[in-house]
This record gives structure tokens, sequence and C-alpha cells, in this order.
């Protein structure tokens, strides 16, 4: 339920759409590239006739590039549970379907469109304190966009990426509903396996950096059982000391984190257990002050189930506990604000039908 609805890392993951409630990865899309090899002896997926180089999928995960939704379709629901200080309760449902698709392809270059949407349902007569209204009963999240990767000369790769959408409880309300994040990047190798990266990015949606060109640098470090990128402020890991055990961990600014152990049943079968601590926003089409947002912020613990369908298809099934979960309305970078609705912890289940390039 990994990677946040901003491109939220402030300076590589602003670049926002977050991941829904319930939603299992952190942000990350799964681009029209080939898959890095699999350090334990399993066979890559292959997007046939790029040469791209493999180390550009970890490069654009890392950067949050995409809608932030995976690609395929998932379900979540968190049962009714009462509302702090109010005679009231709620339940949510998160409802998301996302897909990356490449549209040219050659040996040095490739163009993809992506789309994404997502809705929470609410289902309560929970009341916004401050501006004395109902709570919401749906958040929408509607992205389209599209990129190009390229290569250059001694190994050199960059990109750029460009998605518009709209993020509010009336979608396409008005312009000051609507959401752009763009990223441009470029990535130098250093050594065999390794390579620095410097890119720029934009969101109108996140915590950090609303609207304003965040310059940043990251370098990229491969072994054979370990993947890094390391910027600033995030990170990212993923460590397979052997063949079963899987390790994964991303951290991105303000209140983005992800980890995750996973324990490889077979080369289809896994079980995994971890920790997140998600984030994201929208505009309320009736807010008071333009420049606010209406954030979620939820901690949960969750354990549950995966199976790989076949090279491209991969199932998941998980459960686990939600805490600390409140909506507020401000302008970022706070955890108060405006209209703050608590919800009391409890459990949730969800499900993941992903597909990947």
């Amino acid at each position: 339920m990994l990677r946040f609805q901003s491109l939220v890392i402030a300076g590589a993951l602003l670049l926002s759409a977050a991941p829904a409630v319930g939603q299992e990865e952190p942000v990350r899309a799964h681009f029209p590239i080939p898959a890095a090899p699999d350090p334990t002896g399993g066979t890559p997926d292959e997007f046939e006739g790029s040469s791209i180089p493999d180390a550009l999928r970890s490069t654009l995960e890392a950067l949050g590039a995409g809608t932030g939704v995976p690609d395929g379709t998932g379900l979540s629901w968190y049962p009714r549970e009462p509302v702090r200080n109010q005679l009231a309760r709620m339940s949510l449902m998160n409802y998301q379907v996302g897909l990356t698709a490449p549209v040219y392809t050659t040996d040095a270059d490739t163009v993809f469109i992506d789309g994404s949407i997502s809705a929470l349902s609410a289902k309560t007569n929970a009341r916004l304190p401050t501006d004395r209204v109902r709570f919401p009963h749906a958040l929408w999240n509607i992205q389209a966009g599209a990129g190009y990767l390229g290569q250059l000369s001694g190994g050199w790769s960059w990109g750029a990426t460009l998605n518009l959408g709209t993020a509010s409880d009336h979608p396409f309300n008005s312009l000051a509903e609507a959401t752009l994040a763009a990223m441009a990047f470029l990535r130098k190798p250093s050594g065999d396996d390794n390579a620095w990266l410097f890119y720029i990015v934009s969101t109108s949606n996140g915590q950090l950096g609303r609207n304003i060109p965040v310059p940043g640098v990251a370098y990229e470090y491969h072994t054979a059982r370990l993947t890094a990128v390391v910027g600033f402020p995030f990170v990212t890991i993923d460590y397979r000391p052997i063949r079963e055990f899987q390790f994964e961990m991303t951290y991105a600014a303000l209140t983005d984190v992800f980890m995750r152990l996973n324990w490889h049943l077979t080369d289809h079968a896994r079980v995994f257990g971890g920790f997140v601590w998600t984030n994201q926003a929208w505009f309320r089409a009736d807010r008071k002050d333009r420049r606010d947002q209406f954030f979620e912020y939820e901690k949960r613990w969750e354990g549950g189930f995966g199976w790989k369908l076949d090279r491209r298809l991969d199932l998941r099934l998980d459960g686990g506990y939600a805490f600390d979960r409140f909506f507020v309305e401000n302008r970022g970078v706070s955890f108060s604000g405006r209209n703050r609705v608590t919800i009391a912890p409890g459990p949730f289940v969800s499900g993941q039908l992903e597909v990947k390039y």
C-alpha cells in the first residue's frame, strides 16, 4: 500500500499524486521500459524494442514520475469508526484505476502516456467543524499525462513528464481545483552500474513547494543484491540478501514512509508485512481560501499475500490496522488548520490487481 497523494518529495517526489487511502504501493508508476534484472537469478520482464537502461525504472520510481496510481485496479475498505468530538461515525471506500502505455519506441527513445482515476468515498454524518458543512461524500483525483525518455551518447539519459488533472470533491469545477505536475531529469552514469541524477520538479498539489520549480540531485547505487536511490530529502531502498527475503523502504518528506518485509515462498507467491505513513490532498470546491488544500493523513500496519499470475499481472490481498487518521485543511507543511476531522483507529482490507510492463 506504499509510495502519498502529492508528488511529494521536496525535490524529487514533489511530483505528486500520492496513493489513495488503502493503496498498497508508494508513489511509483510502471513505465514501458525493461525491469531491472533479478539479482537472485529470475527472469526480468522485457519491453521489446527499447534499449533504455534497466536502471531508469528505479530512477523514475524514485522521482515519483507518473500519476502515482499503480497500473491496474484496486479497492480498499475501512469499516465505520467513531469521529472524534462529533456524534458521528465514518467508513471509507477507495477505488482506483491506472494505466501507462507506450505510444512510440525506438532503440533510443520512448514516448508514453498515462492516466488514472481514484475516488475516496465517505459514508458519514460528520461535518467539517470550522465551516459547519457536511463532510464531502466523495473526493476525486483524475490525472492524465505523457512523458519522454531518451538516450544520449556515453550512456547519458534524459527525460521529462507532464501530468494535468483535477483533485476535488467537485472535479473539473474550475481552474482553482486543477492540478499540474512536471518533471525533467538528466542521468549521468558513474562507473558500470551507478549514476548521478539531476532533476527539477514542480507540482500544484503537494505538501511542499506548490508551483515552485525545485531542483535536486540524487545518486543511484546498484549491486547484485541492493538498489538504492538517495537524494534530498528522499531515499528508496530495495535489498534482497537471499532469494527468499526482500526489504523495501521509501522515505519522502514530509510524511511519506513505506517499509515492507517480503518472504517469497515460491517464484510466484509471497507473504509480506510492513508500515506505511501516507498523505493525499484535494481542493474543496467551496473552501474559503483558494490557497488551502484538504489533506488526509494516515499511518497503518499491514500484512498480506501476493501472487504473480504471470510476468505482467500481480495480485495482492492485504489487511491491517490504520491509526492517526485525520483530515485537515491548510496550506501544507502543518498538521493543524481548519476543518479538522479525526477518525478513530480501526481495521482495513485491500486488494490490488497490478499490471507491469
